[in-house]
Formats: structure tokens, sequence, C-alpha cells
């Protein structure tokens, strides 16, 4: 068949064939890998005890039988500042001598893998302490967010822009192609950033705003915009630097990104449970920094300065990679179009 061999010929053919088979590979051998023994790595859960004279006993139990990371803190206080800095994932206040109470405190910010193990493991806690039960036992969610729409919204604004950015890459990436002989690599480079900056320009405040008519937020709207507006800008410049590095098969680079960034996000098992290997890649992805930024706004208006930080120094460094690559990239031959005088 002849239009087969002229199909086959043309790269983008193929392209399209490494997708239908690498992209469920790659999906099925990262999660796989990745979640593979998270509940062998209790360790790396760590829960806060309020220590003094009467919680001594305790404290050193837990540290000696449970499967947790435990440490101690002066006060109830101090225990829910780290909670809420990412330090531990529960904090448990006792009151031994009087009331017989336990109190334990979880994040809603925490991944839903972990706070499912340490809530199970508060019925053991409480079981006994020296023998003697445990009067009552209480569980407290803080920053509880009672619409599950709400407990998507960090996911959705993170993850949702770094598909569009992504898709829309691959369209301008085509119209480069087909204007390249025509234009220069500068001027074509500078219409796209403008095209970005309309974009920048227009999606984040339409996301953001959708987002504050959907659901109640108790942070201002500047804040999450501005967080939004970076995180978008990072995507753009993430995935503008593969196009310039891979060319054709950028896409599918795109696209690998994705089990990755998702796994490493953090709203279902703590990166800290991952296979080793996985632990620390989501500190170099933009998502993963957006989901743990977003989650921190948009629930209680938390420190999100390392989010930040990490997402700044991914767009400088993608957007000078890009730069570079396209000041040493050879100059297409373009065609010069003369009118002839009539």
């Amino acid at each position: 068949m002849k239009s087969f061999k002229e199909v086959w010929s043309i790269t983008q053919t193929k392209v399209g064939l490494m997708f239908a088979l690498i992209v469920p590979v790659l999906f099925l051998v990262v999660w796989m890998t990745g979640y593979h023994g998270a509940t062998d790595r209790l360790d790396q859960l760590r829960v806060a005890v309020v220590k003094d004279a009467t919680t001594e006993g305790l404290y050193q139990n837990l540290k000696a039988d449970s499967p947790f990371t435990v440490k101690a803190v002066s006060s109830e206080t101090e225990g829910l500042k780290q909670l809420d800095a990412g330090n531990v994932e529960m904090v448990l206040a006792a009151d031994l001598t009087g009331q017989k109470q336990m109190t334990f405190h979880v994040n809603q910010a925490n991944a839903e893998f972990a706070n499912g193990i340490l809530k199970q493991a508060t019925a053991e806690i409480s079981q006994g302490v020296n023998g003697q039960p445990a009067i009552r036992s209480d569980i407290i969610i803080e920053h509880e967010v009672s619409d599950f729409s709400m407990s998507m919204l960090p996911l959705l604004l993170g993850f949702v822009i770094y598909i569009a950015v992504m898709t829309m890459g691959i369209q301008f990436n085509l119209v480069t192609q087909i204007l390249q002989k025509r234009f220069s690599k500068w001027s074509l480079f500078w219409s796209k950033q403008l095209l970005h900056g309309i974009v920048l320009l227009v999606v984040p405040l339409v996301m953001v705003s959708l987002a504050f008519a959907f659901a109640e937020i108790e942070t201002s709207f500047l804040k999450v915009w501005a967080f939004q507006l970076l995180l978008t800008a990072t995507c753009i410049s993430v995935t503008q630097m593969n196009f310039t590095i891979f060319g054709p098969i950028a896409p599918l680079v795109n696209v690998a990104l994705i089990p990755f960034q998702l796994m490493t996000a953090g709203n279902i098992v703590p990166s800290s449970m991952l296979a080793p290997f996985y632990q620390t890649i989501g500190h170099y992805l933009p998502v993963p920094n957006a989901v743990g930024g977003l989650t921190r706004l948009l629930y209680f208006d938390g420190d999100i300065s390392t989010y930040l930080l990490r997402l700044v120094v991914m767009l400088l460094v993608t957007l000078i990679v890009t730069l570079i690559l396209t000041a040493v990239r050879r100059e297409q031959a373009h065609v010069v179009e003369v009118k002839q005088a009539s």
C-alpha cells in the first residue's frame, strides 16, 4: 500500500506508536515500583509526643515499641506548629493523672494513606498505659475539610495546568515547524513567549476564580492567584525546555513525567514512604511542589516558602536552558517572499 508507506515514513507516525506502547508501560512500571513496600516504611511516619514528667513512660514505650519515628515536644502548641510545618504526621497529648485522656492530632494536609494508618494506630496506643486502660481517646483532624471536592482542589489546580500547557506546547511546536522556513528562530521564539504571556494573564485568573466560586477558601484570592501564576509559568517553561531539547519526541517526554509527578505529589502516599529512588524526585518537578504548596495554602494559609523557592528555581533554570539551546541552534534557511511588480 503506497499510502501506508507514506504514513510510515513520517516521524510523527513512529512517535504515535511509541506513545501507545511506552506510556502505559511507564505508568505501570513507575507506580508498581514506586509504591512497592510502602507499608514496610512505617518508620517514615513521625509522631510527636508532648513529653513531661507524667508522660515519660508513655514516650519511652512508644519510642521502643512503635513502628513509627517518635519524638518529644515540650507542649501541644509546639507539636501543632510542627504538624502544620509538615515536620510530623501526628501529635499525641496525654493526661494520664487526671482524666486519663489521650488526644491525637492529625492534619488534613497529610497524605490519605498516612492518616489512615495513624488513625488505626491510635486504638492500639490508647488501649493501655502501664497496664491501665485509657478512659478516653479523641482524634482531632486539624484543618478538616468536610467537602470531598475541596479535598481534591490542590491536586486539580496543581496537576491540570501541567496537562493544559503540555497540550498547548504540542500545538505551538507544530506551528513553529510550519513557519520555521519563513521566519527566524528568534522571531518565532518571542512570538511564542508573547502567547505564553497571554496565557499567564488569563488562565490562572480563570482557574482561581472558579476555585473561589465553588469552594470556601480562607486564604486571600491574591495569594492563591500569585502561586497559580508562578506554577503556570513553571509548567510552561519545563514543557518548553523539553521541546527545545528533544524535538519530535518531546511530547512523549512531557507525558513520561506525569506518573512521576502524580506519585510523588504526596496526597495519596507520603513521598518518604515511596521506594528510595522516588523519594526526592518530586522536589525537582512542578506538580508535587504545586500540590504541597496549594494544600497548605488552601487548607490553613500555611508556610509555602520551600515550594515557592523550588518553583522559582525550576522556572529560571529551564528558561535559561531554553535560551541557551535556542541561541546555539542552527538557523533554518527560510524563504523570502518577493512580490513581483505587475
